[in-house]
């Protein structure tokens, strides 16, 4: 059974960034994808079935988690606070015989996309979108911290699908 939710690990995460106060109902999500990001919105039609998109959504009120969704919708996998990993597939090979990598916190994202190389056998590129809600996107993506802390896994970042140099 998961752990109770630490609503500590997120306010943490927001200070590590030097965000502050996150104003109430703001979120901040941060994409990675073996594919181009713009395919996922512009251009689906390029998308292969094994194309991945992970992404990391960060409510202000502590409840983050992690989507990897297979385009073909052959599995999603979903990280959760607690160390709570839940695994949607119709085969079982993804649902039980898979060694899915943990993610203990929040914090620990940027290894979790290397574990997943591995163990998929696949490479994501090493762009990274920001998006958000009642944040400037633009002011996170030129966020110091932000950048540094993503430097594992993201050598640009974008923002509404442009990419922007690290």
């Amino acid at each position: 059974m998961p752990e109770t939710l630490n609503p500590s690990e997120t306010a943490q995460w927001f200070a590590m960034l030097a965000l502050g106060d996150m104003p109430d109902g703001s979120v901040i999500s941060i994409m990675l994808s073996n594919e181009r990001i713009e395919h996922w919105f512009y251009k689906r039609n390029k998308l292969r079935p094994d194309s991945l998109k992970l992404e990391l959504i960060v409510p202000s009120s502590g409840l983050w988690r992690v989507d990897l969704k297979r385009h073909d919708k052959l599995y999603l996998a979903q990280w959760r606070p607690g160390d709570d990993l839940r695994i949607e597939s119709p085969q079982l090979r993804y649902r039980k015989l898979l060694e899915w990598p943990r993610l203990a916190g929040i914090m620990d994202f940027p290894q979790l996309i290397g574990s997943l190389e591995r163990v998929l056998e696949v490479n994501f590129l090493p762009h990274a979108d920001v998006g958000a809600r009642l944040v400037e996107p633009e002011m996170l993506s030129s966020n110091e911290q932000l950048r540094r802390w993503l430097a594992p896994c993201a050598i640009c970042l974008g923002w509404n699908r442009k990419v922007q140099p690290m």
